[in-house]
């Protein structure tokens, strides 16, 4: 799916972006299967902490879909799990933000090789708070993060990296269904969304079979290729929406989360 040109550019700058995924029609089907979700179960589906890809059958299928993966694999190789994902939504005027950060600060993976695919359910621009980046930043070390446990900030501890230099950011603009990639050592982060409207995207962390979680023994799905390491016990795949069978995993996802002695990697 990559070209040469777009795979040493992802390489020496940390992101690449936008890329074609799923028509827009279908981007906005599954807003609706979202809105629908919240309605009847009362709750954000933002609140749906590192298994989203598991709780409804659609986005288990988007985590699947060759749109994402053929794209995944020109940057990580061809044998890929994803490890965890997070739908990140901002209402319309509600405030909320994403500071500065790494993702690689808490997500306890060796080596740095994750990539983050972050798929547009809406439209992501300037006035509703698309994602930034900092351009080459992923070359650098890790970062120290501040904990500021913000509750404007959708992070789980508030975690910024301070007096971080902006004048090289990037805005990674996408339409409903295009998405963008990242490394999880590129420093990036989105402001408010000014709009009346949601902005909302789902973000796959996928990583190669030979990456290891050194927290403890964790779970990821096996997306394609084949994983000739067994670092990663298996996720269930859900065969329904709110499978039973995985939603208990989902809840143990967002406990370690959330969970504020998982150290600070620059520390």
């Amino acid at each position: 799916m990559l070209n040469p040109e777009q795979v040493e550019f992802y390489k020496s700058q940390g992101y690449l972006s936008p890329l074609r995924g799923i028509a827009g029609d279908k981007a906005s089907w599954m807003h609706g299967e979202l809105d629908r979700f919240e309605r009847e179960r009362g709750m954000s589906a933002g609140s749906i902490h590192f298994k989203g890809h598991l709780v409804f059958k659609w986005s288990y299928d988007l985590a699947c879909s060759a749109e994402v993966l053929d794209a995944v694999e020109d940057v990580i190789g061809p044998d890929i799990l994803v490890f965890a994902s997070k739908f990140w939504i901002k209402g319309g005027g509600d405030g909320t933000f994403v500071s500065w950060h790494q993702d690689s600060a808490y997500f306890g993976l060796e080596p740095h090789d994750l990539v983050t695919a972050w798929v547009a359910l809406t439209d992501a621009n300037r006035d509703n708070g698309c994602m930034q980046v900092i351009p080459g930043s992923h070359l650098g070390a890790a970062q120290t993060h501040n904990e500021t446990y913000d509750a404007k900030n959708l992070l789980a501890r508030g975690q910024k990296i301070e007096n971080m230099d902006e004048s090289d950011a990037v805005l990674m603009e996408l339409k409903a269904g295009e998405f963008s990639l990242h490394n999880e050592r590129t420093v990036h982060g989105s402001l408010a969304n000014n709009t009346d409207s949601a902005r909302i995207g789902l973000a796959l962390f996928y990583i190669p079979t030979h990456v290891k979680s050194i927290l403890a023994r964790r779970t990821a799905c096996l997306v394609r290729g084949e994983d000739k390491y067994g670092y990663w016990d298996a996720d269930p795949i859900p065969r329904h929406d709110f499978d039973p069978v995985v939603m208990k995993l989902v809840d143990q996802a967002r406990e370690g989360y959330v969970d504020p002695t998982i150290p600070q990697e620059a520390l």
